[in-house]
C-alpha cells in the first residue's frame, strides 16, 4: 500500500541537506496549521495557504511547501529515496543526510528536477517511526535562489501534533459519495482521499478493495489527454498490466471531460492479479484522478467504482 500511494502521489518531490544531525522544534505563535492536517509550520513571507494541496504556496514564483502523512513505517517509506530510485522520477539527487527530527529517525535530501520548462530545486524532510511517516516537501525555481533559506527554515520549523482532531474532508476541493457502499474513508494524504473496506490504511480486511481520489496540477496539452490517461495508469505499481482498448471511453462528470480506463495486472508486491479502474478528468490547469483496485469480485467491484466515480463533485 505504501508503494502504491507513493506512486499515485507522484511522490518524490525532494529536499535539501544541511548538516544538522539532531533537530527539535516547538510550536510558537508564528506557526500556522495546514488545513485538514496535524502539521504546523512557519510559512515564509509572501506564502499563502494552498487551495489545491495541503501546504503553502507563493503565487508569483511558483514555489511551494507541502506536507503529507504516509501510513507506513519510516523504514518502508524511504525505500527508493536514493539516486537510482529518484532517477526513475526524473529527479537528480544532490545530497542525502540522516538526521534525528523531534526524536524520530529522519532524512534530509537535496535534489533538482526539470519540469514544465523550468529547473527546480527541491527539498524533502522525511521522518517517522514504526507506525507512520511524515514528509515535508519544498520546491522553488532555481532562478529565484533567494527563496532557498526561507523555504528550508520554514520546513525545519514543522511541528506534528498526533493527538489533534482534524477534518481532512473539509480541506479538499472536491467530494464523492460513498453512502450505502462498502467503502469507508480511511485517510487523506497531501489532499488525496483514500477509501478502504474497513476505513484503515493500510487495510486489515481480507477484502483489499481500495478507492482513491486526488488532484494533480500537471498541465496537459489537449491533444495528449488520452495518452496521458493511458500513461498514468501504466505508472501504477503493476506488472503485465493489460488494458482493454474497448474499455477506454470518453466520460464527463460534474461538467469535466476525461477518460475512463479498465485494466488488469499483477500487483508488484504480492503477485496477485487485480482489477484496476481509473478515471482522469482534465481541468484547465491539471486533472482529477480516481483509482479503484480490487483482487476479487471484479464485475461487482467495477460497478461499485463506476457508481462512486460518478458522484464526484467540485466544491
Amino acid at each position: 500500500m505504501v508503494k502504491f500511494i507513493m506512486t499515485l502521489v507522484g511522490f518524490l518531490t525532494i529536499i535539501s541537506a544541511f548538516g544538522q544531525g539532531e533537530i527539535n522544534t516547538t510550536k510558537t505563535d508564528k506557526h500556522k496549521q495546514i488545513s485538514g492536517t496535524k502539521f504546523f509550520l512557519i510559512p515564509p513571507a509572501g506564502f499563502i495557504p494552498a487551495t489545491n494541496f495541503q501546504g503553502f504556496q507563493q503565487m508569483n514564483s511558483g514555489a511551494s511547501i507541502l506536507v503529507m502523512e504516509i501510513p507506513g513505517p519510516f523504514s518502508e517509506s524511504i525505500k527508493g529515496m536514493n539516486e537510482p530510485g529518484l532517477k526513475t522520477q526524473g529527479i537528480i539527487l544532490r545530497g542525502k543526510e540522516e538526521i534525528m527530527f523531534n526524536g524520530n529517525q529522519g532524512l534530509f535530501l537535496t535534489a533538482e528536477q526539470f519540469a514544465y520548462g523550468t529547473n527546480y530545486s527541491k527539498y524533502i524532510l522525511v521522518f517517522g517511526d514504526t507506525l507512520a511517516t511524515y514528509m515535508v516537501n519544498g520546491i522553488f525555481p532555481k532562478e529565484v535562489p533567494e527563496l532557498d533559506n526561507d523555504i528550508r527554515e520554514s520546513m525545519l520549523s514543522v511541528v506534528y501534533e498526533p493527538g489533534l482532531t482534524v477534518d481532512p474532508l473539509s480541506a479538499v476541493s472536491f467530494s464523492i459519495d460513498t453512502q450505502n457502499t462498502k467503502l469507508k474513508f480511511g485517510k487523506s494524504i497531501t489532499g488525496m482521499l483514500l477509501y478502504t473496506v474497513d476505513g484503515k490504511v493500510p487495510t486489515e480486511s481480507g477484502d483489499r478493495t481500495s478507492f482513491i481520489v486526488g488532484l494533480s496540477l500537471a498541465n496537459v496539452q489537449k491533444k495528449k489527454k488520452k495518452l496521458t490517461a493511458i500513461n498514468r495508469i501504466k505508472r501504477l505499481p503493476y506488472t503485465d498490466l493489460k488494458i482493454d482498448e474497448n474499455k477506454i471511453i470518453e466520460i464527463e462528470i460534474d461538467g469535466i471531460s476525461g477518460y475512463e480506463i479498465v485494466g488488469e495486472g499483477l500487483d508488484k508486491s504480492t503477485g496477485t492479479n487485480e482489477l484496476v479502474y481509473q478515471v482522469i478528468l482534465f481541468t484547465d490547469n491539471g486533472y482529477y484522478i480516481i483509482v479503484g483496485t480490487t483482487k476479487n469480485d471484479f464485475e461487482q467491484n467495477l460497478e461499485l467504482f463506476k457508481k462512486v466515480a460518478r458522484t464526484f463533485k467540485r466544491k
